[in-house]
């Protein structure tokens, strides 16, 4: 199944994320699951507001899982965190 981690940052935390970024991806990159896409999100005015990963796992639950270890999420980088299963119905592919 495809899961989505939408997750938005506190203003108030940009000195955390600076020094956690490479943590952060570290753990983006460790294999815990299989990421298909992620990046992170910019607001209507171009400013850096959170960050979108889309994953193949096994159960939700094994999102969360993956997602509570995320150095930003351990540290209150991100204020908001929602994970969803996602069922795409329409592909470039099409």
């Amino acid at each position: 199944m495809l899961a989505i981690r939408f997750a938005l940052s506190d203003p108030a935390k940009a000195e955390e994320r600076n020094a956690l970024v490479d943590e952060h991806k570290a753990h983006l990159r460790s294999g815990h699951v299989s990421i298909v896409q992620s990046g992170p999100i910019n607001d209507a005015s171009g400013v850096y507001c959170g960050g979108v990963v889309v994953a193949s796992v096994g159960s939700m639950d094994e999102m969360r899982q993956f997602s509570e270890r995320d150095p930003f999420v351990m540290h209150g980088v991100y204020s908001s965190v929602s994970i969803y299963e996602w069922r795409p119905t329409i592909s470039n592919r099409d």
